[in-house]
């Protein structure tokens, strides 16, 4: 059928090497998000075992109150386990001939991912400023 209310076909051309280029990292970048969020986890999991073990130091009582030891061993211990169950695999039922519903699982998967990834480094972070102001207090006399 060829009468003159069918819309013409649109003609364009190649896009350039460099639009290709971006196209595919922006692809491979969104791919990469879910592996990139697990290994920081998994990373946390390990730093946070060692500081919690290295935190065995603040038990002498001459370097900090027991006020301060009790919150830093809880935060360091709190990262631990934000990293760890951040980094378990995100087991939800999803239809994998359904292009829509692989998206939507992996966007939950790393929302997750991210929000334990945060708790951890937060977690951790609030631990070392314990420990830096527990040792500074300490140090200057001001709480023991």
């Amino acid at each position: 059928m060829n009468d003159s209310s069918e819309s013409p076909i649109p003609i364009g051309r190649e896009p350039s090497k460099e639009t290709k280029f971006f196209l595919a990292w922006g692809r491979e970048s969104l791919k990469a998000n879910l592996t990139l969020a697990n290994d920081a986890l998994k990373q946390l999991v390990t730093l946070s075992a060692t500081l919690l073990g290295g935190s065995v130091v603040f038990l002498d009582a001459s370097l900090m109150g027991v006020s301060f030891r009790a919150l830093a061993i809880a935060g360091f211990f709190c990262s631990l386990i934000f990293s760890f169950f951040g980094m378990m695999p995100c087991e939800e039922a999803v239809l994998l001939q359904a292009p829509g519903d692989i998206k939507e699982h992996k966007k939950r998967a790393l929302s997750k991912k991210r929000l334990w990834l945060w708790l951890s480094g937060g977690s951790m972070a609030a631990a070392f400023g314990i420990t830096i102001t527990g040792l500074f207090m300490s140090h200057f006399g001001a709480l023991r």
